[in-house]
């Protein structure tokens, strides 16, 4: 119900803004002409009904091609019909001075000063809330009265919402409530000459850590606020869900007239951190917006500016037509190159699979075996179990045993069947011992123990524990079948 009733809102006031805008008139002198060569009655008598029937229309086109109308500017600054704002401009200047009021159509932030005031009404382009934010922090004002237009990016960056205003005022004009009357919320400066002020189909405004500043009593509901200040760094910031409270035909209230001048003059009032009394920049509509705030260079701000209003707008209405076709060339394009370049070229034959050879790795056997545990991606920790396993196996073997017994038992075999010198004893316990280190490591990690984190194992340990385990075998099995023992063993 909430959306059905903004969208409502939001079509009444468009209509309401174009069913009442009003043609321009031509020169006196051209429709004269045009009125003369139609009552040129001799002559035309003496022409044919179809004829004339052609003459009428192409004096009625050439009416209409000349009357072209010229249909109102909604809040157009040096507009003088009701929906115009030059009477908030002619207010300004008396408040403030002419000199010191700028009504522009491009807004240069490389030009404001930290005493100035922006006055924004409806803009129709995103805001650079960077570039605001940036003036306000030096202690620029910003006032924003915008009900639906794209004051949103704002008000969304300084985390403000929009929300419906009572369906049942408290008090309205006409018993209309749409023109609901708001008061003021508190002894803000703005609204201290104010005791009401008629809106026009106005929009609530939502946030917590802001000072309000107008409000609409509900009669059956919670009251809505619609206008809140806040200060941002040194600066101040001021936002009004309704630009029609400036129009011309609404300036003609008091509590507008009031309101529109407290706004006026705290837009330059002077501050805690000292005096102000800038120049008052008005802007509406779309406005062009130009420049980087506090710097001499605006190449960057306005590369930057470009390419988030581009974005926005591509985002909001579409891609243009042109960058559209221009894409659809260079899609094309590149599909003829990439068609080209495959057709045109020459591949290689490929061979069958099932005559291809089969990697070792895929075999069984040993051969696959030692080829998965020498792949590059394979742990060298499946090595070192390897050389254990074989290390132990052989000898049991060398020792006729049945079954490979513990380290401690197989160690003390071979000492008593002294298979290996005492160098080779001190080698044997040290292999076995790093060994049984690294299976540890490996069955506590599988079991998911903080303490079995597998260390790396580089292929020089490999390399020298293979060595070794070669060593050890060769002496070992030597030693059995002469019964000599050699002095010591190479490790």
């Amino acid at each position: 119900m909430v959306v059905e009733s903004r969208a409502r809102m939001v079509e009444g006031k468009r209509a309401r803004l174009t069913c009442e805008s009003r043609f321009t008139r031509t020169r006196h002198s051209t429709v004269a002409r045009l009125t003369r060569f139609a009552k040129a009655s001799s002559t035309v008598r003496r022409i044919a009904p179809g004829r004339v029937f052609v003459l009428g229309a192409l004096i009625l086109a050439g009416i209409l091609t000349i009357l072209r109308p010229a249909w109102a500017v909604p809040f157009d600054l040096s507009g003088s019909d009701w929906e115009g704002c030059s009477e908030l401009v002619r207010l300004a200047r008396g408040e403030l001075g002419a000199a010191r009021v700028m009504a522009v159509t491009r807004l240069d932030f490389s030009e404001l000063r930290p005493e100035d005031g922006l006055l924004l009404l409806y803009p129709e382009g995103g805001l650079d809330v960077d570039e605001l934010s940036r003036f306000m922090g030096a202690g620029g004002r910003v006032i924003l009265l915008d009900d639906f237009g794209r004051g949103d990016t704002l008000l969304a960056h300084f985390k403000m919402e929009r929300v419906p205003t009572p369906s049942h005022p408290l008090e309205s004009l006409r018993h209309n409530p749409q023109f609901a009357l708001a008061e003021p919320a508190s002894a803000h400066p703005v609204v201290s000459d104010v005791s009401r002020v008629v809106t026009n189909h106005p929009t609530g405004l939502v946030h917590k850590g802001l000072s309000p500043v107008l409000k609409i009593r509900a009669a059956d509901d919670s009251d809505v606020v619609i206008a809140v200040a806040g200060a941002v760094g040194q600066g101040r910031l001021l936002a009004v869900g309704d630009p029609s409270i400036v129009m011309n035909s609404m300036l003609r209230y008091n509590g507008n007239k009031a309101f529109a001048r407290g706004i006026i003059r705290y837009a330059v009032d002077n501050d805690s951190w000292g005096k102000r009394g800038g120049r008052l920049f008005i802007a509406t509509g779309g406005f062009e917006q130009k420049g980087s705030y506090g710097s001499d260079d605006n190449t960057l701000g306005d590369l930057i500016r470009a390419a988030r209003e581009a974005l926005e707008a591509t985002r909001r209405e579409g891609a243009p037509k042109a960058f559209a076709y221009a894409l659809a060339i260079a899609l094309g394009l590149g599909l003829w190159v990439w068609v080209g370049s495959r057709a045109g070229r020459l591949h290689k034959p490929i061979v069958p699979r099932f005559v291809r050879r089969i990697p070792t790795v895929a075999q069984g056997g040993v051969a696959g075996h030692a080829a998965v545990i020498a792949a590059p991606q394979t742990t060298r920790v499946l090595a070192i179990l390897e050389l254990k396993s074989a290390l132990e196996e052989q000898l049991t073997t060398i020792l006729r045993l049945s079954q490979v017994p513990g380290h401690q038992e197989l160690i003390a075999r071979v000492e008593q069947e002294k298979l290996l010198s005492p160098e080779g004893m001190h080698t044997l316990r040290r292999l076995l011992l790093r060994m049984s280190n690294v299976e540890t490591m490996v069955v506590s990690a599988r079991n998911g123990s903080p303490r079995g984190t597998v260390q790396a194992i580089r292929d020089q340990e490999v390399v020298a524990t293979a060595k070794s385990v070669r060593q050890l075998l060769e002496m070992a099995e030597t030693n059995a079948r002469t019964g000599f023992v050699p002095s010591e063993v190479r490790s």
